[in-house]
């Protein structure tokens, strides 16, 4: 598993949380997943919290199974995934934007 591979995760999944966050305070979108909306609406540390952990632990399965072709594939698709949600949040960030400045 490409080290460079769980590195970008582990900032996608950070700049998910953030984006989230800013997204969510300013009222410009909901939270798609029910337990993350759960964990946002009890405790912000939780919700940070699991975002940092769970693709940090990316790092120690990783190391346990090695280079297993199915865990390696599952790992590119968790990164085309990520990629669709900063997407996502790109979109509605330059559609906040460009409503605010009337274009």
């Amino acid at each position: 598993m490409s080290r460079n591979l769980i590195i970008f995760l582990c900032i996608a999944s950070l700049m998910d949380a953030g984006l989230t966050d800013m997204g969510l305070r300013l009222q410009l979108i909901g939270e798609a997943n029910p337990i993350m909306a759960f964990l946002y609406e009890h405790s912000y540390i939780a919700f940070y919290g699991i975002k940092i952990i769970l693709p940090l632990s990316l790092f120690f399965i990783a190391a346990k199974v090695g280079k297993r072709l199915l865990i390696n594939n599952l790992f590119r698709l968790s990164t085309v995934i990520y990629l669709g949600i900063l997407l996502l949040h790109a979109y509605w960030i330059s559609t906040s934007f460009s409503q605010s400045l009337n274009i």
